[in-house]
């Protein structure tokens, strides 16, 4: 009798420890499962949105999508019913008690305004909007209206406090279109690696924000060729953690009495601007300086750019195409092994 119990003992002992050993070992089990890729594609920001993630969670995209058109809802200048269409409305008017994030856009646009000299300006919509109005009717806004509206673009007129924003001249336009989509890449970013993603890659319309690395090494991102937008990238840059975005003057323009006007605005004289430069691609972790900064650059030129870059410590990647009667080059300050198949010269800046 004593033998039975003393067998049934050990048999349930080896049980017990062999239960242990499964619970200590099923973390292990599932962490050298493979991780899942998802993928998603939709429209966000008058855009198209694409989304790559690895994960174990295969919800993680639909926070990501909840997020972003959140994002589009605050910002957006083409939804009457977005704070910043509320904040346009009330100009001259009153105050607007505004959500977090759109107060953190309004400061990072700031930001770059101190830091570009006022080529980055958010209250450049008063311009925007004119020329836009005009270019469907086919011609270019005449210069009183165009004096009336780089006045209403003054930074004096935009006011920022703690929870609130207020424009203090009707006919302000907060626009802050040259930054949104940067600012919701990193944002979404963020809360992606918060809940765990280690991999992934952000497409929002062509602003890049690549998560981690690609199975152990950087991504491979191409930059598009300002002269072949179809064809082949005009060079490869290698990145990880980091937005890369990317301004152009061939995507959106307008031709008027045989005359290319680009959708860069030079806010003191109101006239569509085409610099030396033709696209500027910023990388860095941070999504509203790159996107604010690209936008800037294209306004600014080569030589201005690089003066304003050097302002930032860390400075941020930079690639930038210039043309010149003869040529056209690549100019960066990314390492010779961050960048890959260049169709142009390249000139390194350290």
């Amino acid at each position: 009798m004593k033998r039975k119990l003393f067998i049934a003992f050990r048999v349930s002992l080896l049980i017990i420890i062999a239960g242990f050993i499964f619970f200590l070992l099923r973390p292990l089990h599932v962490q050298l499962r493979p991780v899942p890729e998802h993928t998603r594609q939709g429209l966000a920001m008058n855009t198209v949105i694409t989304m790559r993630v690895f994960s174990r969670d295969d919800k993680i995209l639909d926070s990501a999508y909840d997020m972003l058109n959140k994002l589009d809802k605050l910002l957006s200048m083409y939804d009457n019913d977005s704070q910043i269409s509320r904040i346009n409305a009330l100009a001259g008017l009153e105050k607007f008690h505004a959500d977090s994030e759109v107060l953190e856009v309004v400061n990072d646009s700031l930001r770059l305004y101190e830091l570009t000299g006022g080529i980055f300006n958010p209250l450049i919509g008063s311009v925007t909007r004119l020329w836009k109005i005009n270019r469907q009717e086919g011609n270019k806004p005449s210069q009183d209206s165009l004096n009336a509206a780089i006045a209403l673009s003054d930074i004096n007129n935009l006011e920022l406090d703690n929870d609130s924003i207020y424009l203090k001249n009707k006919g302000c336009v907060l626009d802050l279109g040259g930054i949104a989509k940067g600012y919701a890449s990193k944002k979404i970013a963020d809360m992606l690696r918060a809940r765990g993603v280690r991999s992934g890659i952000l497409d929002l319309g062509g602003n890049i924000y690549a998560i981690g690395s690609n199975k152990g090494s950087k991504w491979r991102i191409g930059v598009r060729d300002p002269l072949e937008p179809s064809g082949s990238p005009a060079l490869v840059v290698h990145v990880e953690d980091s937005s890369v975005i990317t301004s152009g003057n061939y995507e959106r323009f307008k031709i008027i009495d045989g005359r290319k006007y680009s959708h860069f605005f030079d806010v003191k004289s109101g006239e569509s601007v085409q610099s030396d430069l033709l696209s500027a691609t910023l990388i860095t972790p941070d999504g509203s300086l790159a996107d604010g900064l690209a936008t800037a650059f294209m306004i600014a030129g080569s030589e201005k750019s690089l003066e304003i870059l050097k302002k930032l410590s860390p400075e941020p990647g930079v690639v930038l195409i210039r043309q010149s009667k003869d040529s056209t080059e690549i100019i960066t300050n990314l390492k010779a092994d961050s960048i890959t198949g260049a169709k142009y010269p390249v000139h390194l800046l350290r």
